[in-house]
């Protein structure tokens, strides 16, 4: 895998649980009955149905954008629980877009909530973003999955009874 085939998704798995992300690059995926799963992708679907959604650019694929004085990518979440993932992810749209665009921002929002959060690169980010992009170029070399570390999240996980059980 190289640099580029890196997704916000992969770094959303890589921040939340390594052994989900090399599942995921290993195309191993048991989220076909997932409850949530089904419930954010209908959230994605009727929520902010004015705007263009799904815009592609390279490796990433934002919820959808607006353009004035600044860019600002949004990203729609189901809930507000567990956003460290999202939050990441929309780091990494952030730092890839830093060279084409400087006075940009990312916004979580959370349609059922009527919620949203504001997110912006940091220098600190950057750095972070560079080891977890190192991180998971490692992940994708393994030849077996990480150990399992059992997450008060892990029970909602599609891969529980792989990794539980």
């Amino acid at each position: 895998m190289k640099k580029e085939d890196i997704t916000g998704v992969m770094v959303q798995y890589y921040v939340l649980c390594k052994r989900e992300l090399w599942f995921y690059i290993k195309q191993i995926n048991m989220n076909y009955n997932n409850d949530d799963i089904s419930i954010g992708k209908f959230l994605h679907e009727t929520s902010y149905k004015r705007e263009k959604k799904e815009i592609r650019l390279d490796n990433m694929v934002f919820d959808f954008i607006k353009r004035g004085e600044e860019l600002v990518i949004f990203e729609i979440k189901k809930s507000s629980k567990l956003t460290i993932g999202a939050k990441y992810q929309l780091y990494f749209y952030l730092y890839n877009l830093k060279l084409i665009q400087t006075n940009i921002k990312g916004i979580l929002v959370y349609p059922k909530e009527r919620k949203k959060e504001e997110i912006f690169l940091t220098n600190e980010i950057i750095d972070e973003m560079e080891e977890i992009i190192k991180g998971i170029l490692e992940v994708s070399n393994l030849n077996r999955p990480p150990i399992a570390k059992n997450q008060p999240y892990c029970k909602r996980c599609s891969f529980y009874e792989l990794c539980m059980v």
